[in-house]
């Protein structure tokens, strides 16, 4: 769990410093007080990245060089400081326990977080890129070894791409196979991980809402499944060849989001996507929480927006199981309404303070 966070010059918290409780926090004040970027402070310790913004500029707050986070976190008994420094060139400094980290992705195993966020519909709604995101930074903690099968995947595809574009390849049959081997053995991570996805949200969603009891997730490889990955390339080698890049492979999966055989962006309101997107990150925390020693961290932001009470109370209580999870509202009173009778430990947020309340 994140015992303490230091936050200096993220948006407008210049310098917050907060001990954070076991269990529920909640964050309450106007719009523009600080209240998401709090969260967003967390997300970047936690990942090295916004997700809010791709740009190091807007993070940083006007008139400094760069900002820092510093957290600690407790593991099995023990306490972890982690630090990360972002500059207004893009480069990102982080350090866990003493040492600088080689790779970014090292600070998700120190601090595994699911984010519940206003902005993320585009996971439901927009391209497949967002849900494959999903699927794979469930992967990342269910799936030991996973990143390193990720990344040699990528970077095949990443040669073969510049080769055809360049017209450089006389034969692509050697990244043709490294492509299959690595792809197939990727896709088979991701529809086990799918599958257990899909029974998850099964007996899942319809507690968020009697709308749900016919949703459900639909994974698709990337190619024609009626073929081998090797057999799709190789069909496709000269279409790819003119086209410059490769056509078909896990880099062009998808998992969808359907109800009664239809996809849910075309069938469900907003207020019912926002649910459904909710659902599939309580899916995916209890995935990670299932695999691993580590329970993420629980970030939700502005839970009551386009929620009624019912639904904010419907979610709360998939939450309230003994996870550390921290909420924002623009209102008190509707926070304390949902989360119910369960101890919540409560911070007002006013032009980047952040007090108890």
């Amino acid at each position: 769990m994140l015992k303490h966070i230091t936050i200096e010059g993220v948006r407008n918290l210049a310098q917050v410093q907060v001990a954070l409780p076991t269990g529920a926090t909640a964050l309450f004040g106007a719009n523009g007080s600080g209240k998401t970027s709090f969260l967003e402070a967390i997300h970047l310790l936690a990942v090295g990245r916004s997700f809010r913004t791709h740009q190091s500029k807007p993070v940083i707050q006007r008139g400094l060089a760069h900002c820092r986070i510093v957290g600690e976190v407790q593991r099995r008994g023990r306490s972890i400081i982690m630090g990360l420094e972002k500059h207004r060139d893009g480069v990102v400094k982080a350090r866990v326990a003493g040492e600088n980290v080689p790779s970014l992705s090292e600070l998700a195993l120190h601090l595994p977080l699911v984010l519940l966020d206003t902005e993320g519909l585009g996971v439901v709604t927009g391209p497949p890129e967002g849900r494959r995101r999903l699927l794979d930074g469930t992967l990342f903690h269910v799936e030991q070894g996973f990143l390193s099968q990720w990344k040699r995947y990528a970077s095949a595809v990443r040669q073969r791409n510049s080769g055809l574009r360049r017209g450089i390849l006389d034969s692509d049959k050697a990244w043709r196979r490294e492509i299959a081997e690595t792809g197939a053995l990727l896709t088979q991570h991701r529809q086990a991980v799918a599958a257990k996805l899909a029974d998850k949200l099964t007996r899942l969603a319809p507690a968020l809402s009697e709308d749900f009891e016919a949703l459900e997730v639909v994974f698709r490889a990337g190619w024609d499944q009626k073929l081998s990955l090797l057999e799709a390339l190789e069909r496709n080698a000269a279409s790819d060849a003119a086209q410059g890049f490769t056509q078909v492979g896990p880099h062009r999966a998808d998992l969808r989001l359907m109800r009664d055989g239809v996809l849910a962006a075309d069938v469900l309101s907003r207020g019912q996507l926002k649910l459904a997107l909710v659902a599939l990150k309580l899916v995916q925390g209890a995935l990670i929480e299932d695999a691993s020693s580590i329970p993420p961290l629980y970030l939700v932001d502005d839970l009551p927006a386009e929620l009624d009470r019912e639904h904010c109370a419907r979610v709360c209580e998939q939450l309230g199981a003994g996870r550390q999870v921290i909420l924002t509202a623009v209102d008190r009173a509707s926070l304390e309404a949902a989360w119910g009778d369960k101890p919540l430990n409560l911070f007002h947020v006013e032009q980047g303070r952040v007090l108890p309340a």
